[in-house]
């Protein structure tokens, strides 16, 4: 059985993620020709700078350059914001948890900074509601703990185009078949015949933003998807639910050749661009394309196929912190 990590040694795998290697572009200039210029001492470490040649321009390897609080000050900051509490009360929970007082004027830039990754502040400004009011959380035993949640602010806004959706979630949420996922094979276990799908890499999505900065949050390696899931449901302006059940019936596909029903989790599920997106989370998304794409696109055939809405408005992909693969059928 393999040891499990320690802490610190998790910690310093998530922080790893969030640096650039030494042959990576210069965020400036996108040039090759870089080179470490010494460290930069923060208060929970240090953080590699380097000069780019090209530009003649300095960079960190953080996404959290400068920054005296530690990465977990500041995005439970920003979370708890983003959840409805007020600068105020978010102040009192940061100083409770963390023993840290944080000023106001602290707070509001954190969440002012990283806005434009954490981009549920631009809702959480026009409106005013509770904690309470925001998720809805149920844990499903399916061989394993699955912690489906749905965000429902975020669903009542963005389902208008997709009412499907929001019908959907309410009902596996009330009377999900569980008996399926006890018995049924997974789709992250099966592979289709006669079928022929690639991907395609997308540079910038912000769901590897995203999960870059989620990662600092988890203390060990199990803790990885829960943490990127429970992150972009709160500060993710797309995704409106985590871990949702789906399945599919074999006379629903006839054409796949299954015999039994088939099922599974999303990962991330998100509404934008006007296109329902199916986002699953894979360390080292780079590798091992074929299982990864299978997956998820049965996962768009169930989805379609219990809500009705046609495969041609639901997208699908998959990323770690590195990268972002979308499917594409050929």
């Amino acid at each position: 059985m393999p040891q499990k990590p320690d802490e610190n040694q998790t910690k310093n795998q998530a922080l790893k993620l969030l640096n650039f290697e030494p042959k990576t572009p210069c965020p400036f200039c996108e040039g090759q020709n870089t080179a470490k210029a010494g460290q930069r001492t923060k208060r929970e470490g240090t953080a590699q700078k380097y000069f780019c040649k090209t530009c003649k321009k300095y960079f960190s390897s953080s996404l959290m350059p400068h920054k005296t609080y530690s990465p977990k000050v500041i995005l439970n900051g920003i979370t708890y914001y983003n959840l409805g509490y007020k600068l105020d009360a978010t102040r009192k929970k940061l100083n409770s948890q963390f023993k840290q007082k944080v000023p106001k004027g602290t707070l509001h830039s954190w969440i002012k900074q990283y806005e434009n990754i954490c981009t549920f502040t631009k809702y959480r400004r026009k409106l005013s509601f509770s904690p309470e009011e925001v998720i809805t959380e149920k844990v499903f035993k399916h061989h394993q703990e699955y912690a489906f949640k749905f965000h429902r602010l975020k669903l009542n806004i963005l389902s208008k185009k997709f009412p499907q959706i929001r019908k959907y979630l309410y009902q596996i949420y009330k009377n999900c078949p569980d008996e399926i996922f006890e018995q049924g094979q997974r789709c992250s276990g099966t592979l289709i015949e006669n079928i022929h799908l690639r991907r395609e890499r997308t540079k910038d999505n912000n769901a590897v933003l995203l999960a870059r900065l989620a990662l600092l949050l988890a203390k060990r390696n199990k803790d990885r998807h829960p943490a990127i899931q429970d992150f972009m449901l709160k500060n993710d302006t797309a995704t409106v639910a985590v871990e949702v059940p789906v399945y599919l019936y074999p006379n629903e596909v006839p054409e796949l050749g299954i015999k039994e029903p088939i099922c599974g989790h999303i990962d991330f599920l998100q509404i934008r661009w006007d296109k329902v997106w199916i986002l699953d989370y894979k360390p080292d998304a780079k590798f091992n394309p074929v299982k990864s794409l299978h997956q998820i696109y049965l996962y768009k055939l169930a989805l379609s196929e219990r809500t009705g809405i046609p495969l041609q408005r639901i997208s699908a992909a998959y990323f770690d912190g590195k990268d972002y693969f979308e499917l594409k059928e050929n």
